[in-house]
């Protein structure tokens, strides 16, 4: 729906939350906004974007390439970082064109829930030093 429409019936300070960047990734080439989120990414979780964006600061990625080099165990173990937020970074990689399951290392035998993975993820983070 287009700009002039929501503002229309909803309201103008509706609109201008809908084009307020919520995730930037390192310098403002990679900025996404809440309608960015929805029409591009096509995910809507914008409590989790800011999340995400701290996660990804704290691990100097800042773009989906680096992102993509980046496994998903450095992000989960990070506090803070859960499902959701794991979810927008899926979401981040497939609009950029690269293989999510690839990078989430899935194969037939990978079968645990997310609760699990994180769970292993952080108690493989303190054996090698990590948070």
């Amino acid at each position: 729906m287009n700009r002039a429409s929501v503002e229309k019936m909803i309201g103008k300070t509706f609109a201008d939350s809908l084009d307020e960047v919520i995730l930037t990734l390192g310098d403002s080439e990679y900025t996404y906004t809440r309608r960015d989120f929805i029409e591009l990414l096509g995910c809507a979780n914008f409590s989790a974007a800011p999340r995400l964006e701290r996660a990804l600061k704290k691990l100097n990625i800042t773009s989906p390439r680096l992102l993509y080099k980046t496994d998903p165990f450095s992000l989960v173990r990070l506090k803070g970082v859960g499902a959701a937020t794991l979810y927008i970074a899926m979401c981040i990689l497939d609009e950029a064109h690269y293989d999510v399951e690839d990078w989430w290392g899935w194969n037939e035998t990978n079968k645990v829930k997310f609760s699990a993975f994180k769970h292993n993820a952080i108690k493989r983070g303190a054996k090698v030093g990590h948070e």
